[in-house]
């Protein structure tokens, strides 16, 4: 019997293992790692470290499932779950560790075209990982970037959002470049970007990469302010599916599923759909000039939509549509015939139903079942990597008549968008011998804009531009700690007479691997936007009850805007475009073209002002004696100020300093940049870079630029006083008592003509003058140059497997650029904060499976100088103010005031089946603190999201 109990007890102990081995993801064996088998429970069933070959074993495991953790300080925790371990059986379970150093220095591809780890890029690179992107519920990539170190992100609702690098800010902006998956992200002839529009989904995204400051000499046009590169997963690295829906604050509600196999082993596929709606923010105030709150979400929208509108629209009240509706969806198939080939086929399709989108030249849109689409084709063999893509949108309408599309709030005009974009990338490397390596390619673009004589108005049919260019970068290793980097890239626009060029060069000191100081030279372009060149779009209406119209308008390419002076000798020579002279002709800037005519226009209303005191008898007489006599110039002169400003004399201009609007350049902009990265005790990373920039990408948005023409009210009282006086002395009025009267009427009369304007300073061009629309469009800037310093400082911390502590801090000089003034006259102005800081704390209990961010975000006030949306004061120190639509009234913007702002997050791993279902929750803005980031947008509260995720 003894022996029988002897002989059953290892049989009865017996259980299982757990073995394997533990390495570097360079197949460096590990040691001293602690691995733990967890039991379904949480509790620790057994534990052993990692031998010198990095192999373990972990004997006497009962039978069951287990998680299994291996753990060491330095590297980053990994973690295997469903591992079943059976009677008798061995569970084989190899773990590859990362560095925390790996973590601190991810791989990135933005900065140099090609794979670098993020210390060796010479330039400023940040990441979001998937990670964060996995657990932060989001509406668009703008909510991963908010907290990136010089990235400015102007909120406008809960979807709209303007992101920049570096400030210079704008509604409807396409300062940086944005790419997804080396393809444009862009509206393509608008060259704006809409984060709301982008294809795929956040499940999808692997990572974002930020490349602040220029980047021209490898991306060509329109990357002078930087790079934002939003990475997808590849469906070799990434099987499975994913179910996700979130659930918030302001009726959010997304739900999206993602599914990514192979076929065999060389097809790989990837299918992606999403559905999203929410009800955004309506506050959206101004104040009037005596610092009332105007209720109207946006005082420079009609409350009626007005007679030009189309027929289905006109004369409706006008109401803003705040749901938020979006459909997107993406499918991706990739081909890999060995390991140096793949080929890569993908397409994304997504439809805003309804959203708001601001812009700088007409105001707010209303979206309305927008879609946008993008096809991709791309390859890489080796080192030689080549795409073509196309990017097709479509702002929902047929034709300027239609209303099942986007359309304007402040004109109620439709926006045909049907503009298409093409590209082909091409791009090589080569090494010479291990010390010197190039990169090179070249590109070229096509932009196809169509919008049906909405946006582009008379200039439909001539508005195509072509871009190609070519580029060279070496990266030659000086000796082993010194590296140099230097590029040059040639480009051409259809549009601008020459070339442009972009030089770069860096040096980069590298005193040990994970340390990185560099030197840069950066000379950048950007060339004006499509619409810049070719815009022409009613932006509001009867401004005023003036009976004149504002209409943005491009200014065209290699000619520029000039003014017609060959009309006599008032005011330089000016000539006008006046209704009053009934006809479309040109004639002089002077009183004497133009009074009969005025007279005319406001006979009923002179006739009804002057019957209470003279009768209607003498009243209609003196009015026809009035509309009978002509000032000469001498008599009665002329002023000339933009309709905006018309009240205030001390703006008005003299007609010689009216200067011509040369046209549209490129323009420049040359940064120096010093920087340090490094990761210190393989625990901190610290990045800090000190810009200076030689900027002269200072355009603006179209700002009012022919100015009207306006009697001089005290010679016109002056002149009057005496025609009346005749007049009733003529009608038998003794001349004591016509003396009385004239002392009375002429200033009301006087009046009334003076804030009358005349006429149009118009641009000398047949085509586009007449006599009721004034013109705002785009300035040249390529004689003008600012000056602007920075700081941007990123740190990470990671205190143990814990506790991750971030902290950013951004500065720039300037907020306001006196010099530089846009030609609504304000000055130019940085549309940002002077000053941005973010602190955070993650804890991460990977045993416990849950996770929490606390984070901190400052911003410092600014005011905002963006076409129709501007603050603070203009270039003469008066208050930058705008007209009410048919009315008298002004109102004002407010700036944007400094704010502190605190975000939660919260993560949990739920065990569900085999896998587990994550649950996470993100607050932003907890405190509820009433934040606006842009004139015209609404005020941006406290917005809570849920999220249920499950992979299998």
């Amino acid at each position: 019997m003894c022996v029988l109990a002897l002989a059953a007890r290892p049989v009865l102990a017996q259980g299982g293992a757990i073995s394997g081995k533990v390495s570097t993801e360079g197949g460096t064996p590990i040691r001293e790692v602690r691995v733990l088998a967890i039991s379904a429970s949480g509790q620790t069933a057994a534990s052993v470290l990692s031998r010198e070959d990095g192999t373990y074993r972990i004997s006497n495991v009962s039978a069951g499932t287990y998680a299994v953790v291996a753990r060491r300080i330095g590297f980053s925790e990994e973690r295997r779950d469903g591992v079943v371990v059976s009677d008798g059986g061995t569970a084989t379970v190899d773990f590859t560790m990362k560095e925390v150093a790996t973590q601190l220095n991810p791989v990135v591809t933005t900065a140099s075209r090609r794979p670098e780890k993020a210390l060796d890029a010479p330039a400023s690179v940040s990441v979001v990982d998937v990670r964060e992107i996995q657990e932060r519920p989001s509406v668009t990539v703008a909510d991963h970037v908010r907290g990136v170190p010089g990235i400015d992100v102007n909120q406008g609702g809960i979807a709209q959002a303007n992101v920049v690098a570096r400030g210079f800010n704008n509604a409807f902006s396409g300062s940086i470049l944005m790419l997804q998956d080396y393809r444009f992200a862009g509206v393509p002839s608008l060259r704006v970007n809409v984060p709301f529009l982008m294809t795929g989904v956040n499940e999808d995204v692997e990572r974002v990469e930020v490349l602040l400051g220029p980047a021209s000499a490898l991306y060509g046009p329109n990357s002078a302010n930087g790079v934002l590169h939003v990475i997808t997963k590849s469906p070799f690295e990434s099987q499975g599916t994913t179910l996700t829906v979130d659930g918030g604050e302001r009726s959010l509600m997304r739900g999206s599923i993602r599914h990514a196999g192979v076929l065999g082993s060389k097809v790989g596929y990837k299918l992606s759909g999403e559905y999203f709606t929410a009800t955004d923010w309506h506050s959206a105030s101004a104040r009037d000039t005596l610092g009332n709150i105007l209720p109207n979400y946006d005082p420079g929208e009609p409350d009626v939509f007005p007679p030009q509108a189309p027929g289905g629209r006109a004369g409706k009240p006008n109401i803003r549509d705040f749901d938020l509706r979006k459909f997107t969806s993406e499918a991706r198939v990739d081909v890999r015939p060995n390991e140096n080939s793949e080929f890569v086929s993908t397409v994304g399709y997504s439809k805003v139903g309804s959203g708001l989108e601001l812009t700088g030249a007409n105001g707010t849109a209303q979206i309305k079942n927008w879609t946008y689409l993008s096809l991709q084709q791309r390859a890489r063999v080796g080192r030689l990597f080549g795409q073509v893509f196309a990017n097709l949108s479509d702002a929902g309408n047929d034709d300027s008549l239609s209303t099942s599309g986007t359309y304007l709030l402040r004109s109620g005009q439709p926006i045909v968008d049907q503009s298409r974009v093409f590209a082909a990338q091409l791009q090589h490397g080569l090494s010479l011998g291990s010390r010197q390596d190039f990169v090179y390619g070249m590109d070229w673009i096509k932009t196809n804009p169509r919008t049906g004589g909405t946006i582009n108005g008379r200039n439909e049919g001539i508005d195509d531009v072509t871009e190609y260019g070519g580029y060279v970068q070496s990266t030659s290793n000086l000796t082993r700690n010194f590296d140099l980097i230097a590029a040059l890239r040639i480009d051409h626009n259809s549009l601008i007479e020459g070339y442009q060029t972009s030089p770069r060069v860096a040096l980069v000191f590298k005193p040990s691997e994970t340390q990185n100081f560099r030197v840069t030279y950066n000379r950048a372009f950007s060339t004006p936007a499509n619409f810049s060149y070719f815009l022409d779009l009613i932006q509001a209406r009867n401004i005023g009850n003036s009976g004149y119209n504002i209409r943005a308008h491009g200014n065209p390419p290699k000619e520029g805007w000039g003014f017609n002076r060959s009309c006599g000798t008032a005011n330089g020579g000016l000539c006008m475009k006046s209704r009053f002279t009934g006809g479309n002709n040109w004639v002089p800037s002077s009183a004497a073209g133009v009074y009969k005519g005025v007279i005319a226009g406001l006979r009923p209303n002179l006739v009804a002002l002057l019957t209470p005191s003279l009768g209607a008898t003498l009243a209609n007489s003196l009015v026809n004696g009035l509309g009978n006599v002509q000032p000469t110039d001498a008599q009665v002169g002329t002023r000339i100020a933009y309709l905006n400003q018309a009240t205030d004399p001390s703006k008005d201009i003299q007609g010689g300093n009216l200067a011509d609007i040369g046209p549209l350049d490129a323009s420049y902009n040359k940064t120096y940049e010093l920087g340090y990265k490094g990761i210190i005790a393989n625990k901190l990373r610290l990045a800090i870079d000190g810009w200076i920039q030689k900027r002269g990408d200072v355009g603006n948005p179209a700002g009012l630029a022919t100015p009207n023409v306006f009697f001089n009210g005290p010679q016109l009282g002056s002149y009057l006083g005496q025609q009346i006086v005749q007049i009733l002395m003529g009608a038998g009025m003794p001349q004591a008592q016509a003396l009385a009267a004239a002392q009375q009427i002429a200033p009301q009369i006087a009046t009334a003509a003076a804030s009358l304007p005349l006429g149009i300073v118009q641009f000398n061009n047949d085509t586009f003058a007449n006599g009721t629309d004034v013109y705002a469009t785009y300035t040249s800037t390529s004689n003008q140059e600012i000056t602007v310093k920075g700081v941007d400082m990123a740190v990470d911390y990671v205190a143990n497997d814990y506790v991750t502590l971030a902290g950013t801090y951004s500065w720039v000089s300037d907020l306001v650029f006196r010099d530089i003034a846009s030609s609504n006259t304000a000055p130019l102005m940085l549309n940002a904060p002077d000053g941005k800081a973010s602190l955070t704390v993650k804890f991460r209990d990977e045993p416990n499976k849950y996770g929490i961010e606390l984070r901190w975000r400052y911003m410092s006030s600014y005011p905002v100088n963006s076409g129709v949306y501007a603050s603070g004061v203009d270039a003469n120190g008066h208050a930058i103010r705008f007209q009410r639509p048919g009315s008298t009234a002004y109102y004002i913007y407010d700036g944007v005031p400094a704010n502190n702002l605190f975000d939660i997050g919260f993560n949990y791993r739920l065990p569900f089946g085999s896998q587990e279902l994550l649950w996470s929750v993100n607050g932003t803005n907890v405190l509820d603190s009433k934040v606006r980031t842009f004139p015209g947008s609404p005020e941006i509260g406290r917005m809570v999201v849920t999220r249920l995720q499950y992979s299998f």
